[in-house]
């Protein structure tokens, strides 16, 4: 089955997630802005710089120098002036021509050295050299592994001559990089403190909601039980809070109906019982008055058949009263495998007996019984891992009994639990006799089994019976109150039993197979005993 979103998922992927996708968008958009700045403030500074050490600069004197003339005093003075400039501005300062030699450097290159990496910013160079104009080169990586920028302004050839003859370029480390860094952390931090709030809020706003949706699906479920004297206890002045008010009302209005029907089948249980008890009566005077022999066999028939259509609309009766008026378990402590026993007595007849089935009498389990037990045993604490068996025979007079030597697998109280026995009783009668009918049904004279065992904190009592596989349609409805396959079923026998054990806090199962079928029931062992 597809698995389905919780609320807490739909709210998380509202909220969190265009909070991240917005935030992440943002924070990309700030280190973007934050570095063309920096980059653009890095890059105006190094103009102004080389700007400023130009006006100190003749160009035309340093451009007629040569390799080897770094001891000529017009080098030396531009020398002292770059490197005083480069000391108070931190960048270092080298004065190139238009072939990209060096004509003084503060870094100590020799005149006539060739800048390779300068060569990458021949476009800016052009602005500088052929327009007069300050540019700067984007970053770099130098040979210490840092980034680097450099900012260019023209050396023109004298104060008095404006002709371009060199370029002076300030270069220096792009430290902003440190700044930007410190912006990533910071924005990491506060995304991950934004994302914490925004969960902590949606988890919180979740619970809000999800807490008393959780409470009236428990009140649901109890009302759907037929449970309506428990209050809905879900306060509040939203939307939830008129649901709980009018789900109560619901349950109040249920309950009410509930008492009236039940007022009502009592007052039809009046009126038809005494008419059938008058016929009753009658018809038990007309047989004790039809004349003997031949002449009244007839109608001895008749009135055979008037009883038994009058035992049956009293059956009838009844059952429809005890499904409606069905009251609340008066528990006590009693034991499973007796019931067991009991049980098989009462539900074996003389075309099919009833067993409940020892230790010797061993079989292969059903699918149900494999599944009832894996279920009751993942329930189980794990002290309480032991599974003892027990498998009983009746005495019954018409019920098979034992094989000699064998005794029951149980043992003082380990199938005890705590419940209504007279209830209980009823239940696994409706369902035994049931599972008789339906082998007498088939054709089939192999005996019912019944089999109790424990697993852990549960009992597990099996019902099974031979024949032929049950349609589909039979098998979901199986439980459905007033469904039968019978002419004179009432349809309630197993929807009765099935609600007897939901009461008592257990389930009610059927396994379908080829050949038989399987009623597993599971209720909780006695505490005391776990």
């Amino acid at each position: 089955m597809r698995p389905r979103a919780t609320i807490l998922v739909k709210l998380l992927l509202a909220f969190v997630l265009p909070t991240v996708v917005l935030f992440a968008a943002f924070a990309v958009v700030a280190h973007e802005v934050t570095r063309r700045d920096l980059d653009d403030e890095l890059g105006t500074r190094l103009e102004a710089i080389a700007a400023a050490a130009a006006t100190h600069i003749r160009g035309k004197y340093l451009a007629e120098l040569g390799p080897g003339d770094e001891t000529e005093r017009a080098y030396q003075n531009v020398m002292r002036k770059l490197e005083s400039v480069a000391i108070t501005t931190g960048a270092d300062l080298f004065v190139f021509d238009r072939a990209l030699d060096s004509r003084a450097d503060t870094k100590g290159a020799a005149i006539g050295t060739h800048y390779f990496r300068v060569e990458l910013d021949r476009h800016e160079l052009a602005r500088v050299f052929g327009q007069g104009r300050l540019a700067h080169s984007v970053t770099f990586d130098g040979d210490d592994g840092r980034t680097y920028k450099a900012g260019y302004a023209p050396v023109r050839a004298s104060e008095t001559e404006p002709e371009i003859v060199l370029a002076i370029a300030a270069q220096a480390p792009a430290q902003y990089f440190d700044r930007l860094r410190q912006l990533r952390g910071s924005l990491l931090l506060w995304g991950g403190l934004l994302v914490a709030v925004v969960l902590a809020a949606t988890v919180g706003a979740t619970l809000l909601v999800t807490r008393p949706v959780r409470q009236l699906a428990l009140a649901a479920e109890r009302i759907g039980r037929g449970e309506l004297g428990a209050p809905i206890d879900v306060r509040g002045h939203d939307e939830i809070g008129t649901l709980a008010q009018t789900m109560d009302r619901m349950r109040e209005q249920l309950a009410e109906r509930d008492a009236h029907m039940q007022r009502m089948l009592a007052g039809i249980a009046h009126e038809v019982r005494n008419p059938l008890a008058g016929m009753t009566l009658f018809t038990g005077i007309l047989r004790d008055e039809l004349p003997a022999g031949e002449a009244g066999e007839d109608c001895r028939g008749h009135v055979a058949r008037i009883e038994r259509e009058l035992g049956y609309l009293e059956r009838v009766v009844s059952e429809f009263l005890d499904y409606a008026r069905r009251p609340a378990p008066e528990r006590a402590s009693f034991d499973l495998g007796d019931l067991a026993q009991e049980v098989a007595q009462l539900a074996t007849t003389p075309e099919i007996s009833v067993i409940v089935e020892t230790k010797a009498e061993t079989r292969a389990k059903t699918d149900a019984e494999t599944k009832a037990e894996t279920r009751a045993k993942t329930d189980a604490e794990t002290r309480a891992k032991t599974d003892a068996e027990t498998r009983t025979e009746t005495e019954a007079p018409r019920a098979r009994t034992s094989p000699p030597g064998d005794e029951p697998a149980r043992t003082g109280t380990s199938l005890r639990l705590h419940g209504d026995r007279a209830q209980l009783r009823r239940a696994l009668l409706n369902i035994t006799q049931n599972a008789v009918q339906a082998t007498c049904a088939g054709g089939r004279t192999e005996p019912v089994r019944l089999a109790v065992r424990r697993a852990g904190q549960r009992l597990l009592l099996t019902i099974t019976n031979p024949g032929a596989n049950l349609p589909a349609e039979v098998r979901a409805r199986m439980f459905e109150p007033f469904f039968t396959t019978r002419e004179k079923g009432t349809g309630l026998g197993l929807a009765f039993a099935k609600e007897i054990i939901a009461d008592h806090g257990g389930q009610l199962s059927a396994e379908v197979s080829d050949d038989e079928t399987t009623f597993v029931v599971e209720l909780t062992a006695e505490p005391a005993d776990i």
